[in-house]
């Protein structure tokens, strides 16, 4: 029996196109133009009336703009957009960006639809599907969408925060720069935004993933000035300070090459950090990351890319819990700013469910040794980080999937507790 047809329910797609429902009783008939969720006419009645209802909703026409994939295939960009699905046999089926979770794409064989809230997908060969029409603009990318990728070419990806509104593509001391650091052999090593007007890194964000995770050289501590912003700091205002050069992207997590490893040491790459701290609990919290990048045991699922941000507060004020405090201390480090607080914040991509996983890290920079026993009591959500920054993270994330994962702190699946 050829099982050529178009499919919605839970079902097994193989690469000789035989389908079988799971959970169910009977596989599906290949003369179905969409199957029954049910198994019964009824269902297959009201599956296809509310094919035609969603013809006439109004949530795809209020999309501006729309990709078509002719013939049927994922979105260019590969992400997760509104879509109207258009089949050989005449009939559509809408699904909002709402309404989906994630949607997997079988290459040249079909798609399946995961909703909300549900466990089971819904179906759908290609060789039975004349088109799909993305909707684009349900997918915003803030940065591209906001600032021109032709001076930020960079800015587009996953792990990068919303720029500052005061960022320059020139070196200019009252302004903000944006610099990535990359290699020829692994590409892009970290990038940051730096406050030239502060003499401050703003945030620096980079990706772990199985292609830059390996160690193949040793630590280089080549501490040096970053001639490409318009005022960098110094060794001069670090030495006989009583701070370290704190790394934000740390140099264990960039060991696949001498010239790498070499980046992590330029200044803009730090922040005056009591040695109590560096060396204790934000050093235990980079293990962490790292251990979630690359050791499966250390979440619930397994980890294709994580995106990190790692940055501390250069602020005069934050607000916390509704509360303003000082963000920075009153003393310098040689004229340098002194955070009172350092953070992470870290999205998680699992590339086989198209799932993403979001948690932030927020601690006190002090003089003391902090415990380390319960690193889920340094947790808050992203929204919560977002809050007390004035930073917006991961904002290339369409906007469901943001506010999903940005509103969630969920410590069984990062396997994190608290003292409490």
């Amino acid at each position: 029996m050829e099982t050529d047809s178009v499919l919605t329910g839970s079902a097994n797609i193989t690469s000789d196109n035989n389908i079988v429902i799971t959970g169910g009783e009977q596989e599906a008939d290949a003369g179905d133009a969409c199957s029954r969720e049910y198994g019964s006419f009824i269902g297959f009645a009201v599956e296809c009336l509310l094919v035609l209802v969603m013809m006439t909703s109004s949530l795809f026409v209020q999309a501006q703009t729309k990709t078509t994939v002719e013939p049927a295939g994922p979105a260019p960009d590969g992400r997760t957009h509104a879509m109207q699905l258009y089949f050989q046999n005449g009939m559509m089926r809408v699904f909002s960006l709402d309404e989906l979770s994630h949607v997997t794409y079988l290459p040249g064989i079909g798609m399946k639809v995961y909703l909300k809230g549900q466990t089971y997908s819904y179906d759908y060969l290609y060789s039975q599907m004349e088109k799909i029409e993305y909707a684009e603009d349900d997918n915003d990318n803030a940065n591209a969408k906001e600032f021109n990728l032709t001076d930020y070419p960079e800015a587009w990806r996953l792990e990068y925060p919303h720029l500052n509104a005061n960022v320059s593509q020139e070196k200019d001391a009252a302004k903000s720069q944006v610099i990535v650091k990359r290699t020829d052999d692994f590409g892009i090593t970290f990038s940051l935004e730096w406050d030239n007007s502060l003499v401050a890194n703003r945030w620096t964000c980079y990706e772990l993933h199985e292609g830059n995770s390996m160690s193949s050289v040793a630590r280089n501590d080549d501490f040096k000035s970053d001639s490409e912003v318009a005022v960098s700091s110094t060794l001069a205002q670090y030495s006989g300070s009583g701070f370290s050069r704190g790394h934000l992207c740390p140099s264990a997590d960039r060991l696949c090459s001498k010239e790498q490893n070499k980046q992590t040491f330029f200044l803009t790459n730090m922040q005056p950090q009591y040695q109590s701290h560096n060396g204790g609990l934000w050093s235990r919290l980079e293990t962490l990351v790292r251990n979630y990048a690359t050791h499966d045991s250390y979440t619930d699922s397994h980890c294709d890319t994580l995106y990190i941000v790692k940055a501390a507060t250069i602020t005069p004020k934050v607000t916390i819990n509704n509360v303003e405090e000082d963000g920075i201390y009153p003393e310098t480090c040689n004229g340098l700013i002194i955070p009172k607080y350092f953070y992470m914040a870290l999205l998680h991509y699992n590339k086989a469910t198209d799932t993403y996983h979001g948690l932030a890290f927020w601690t006190r920079h002090i003089d003391e040794n902090q415990s380390v026993k319960f690193l889920g009591d340094y947790a808050i959500t992203i929204n919560e980080l977002e809050k007390r920054t004035g930073i917006d993270f991961f904002c290339n994330l369409p906007d469901a999937i943001e506010d999903e994962v940005e509103s969630t702190l969920d410590l069984n699946f990062w396997h994190l507790t608290k003292s409490e």
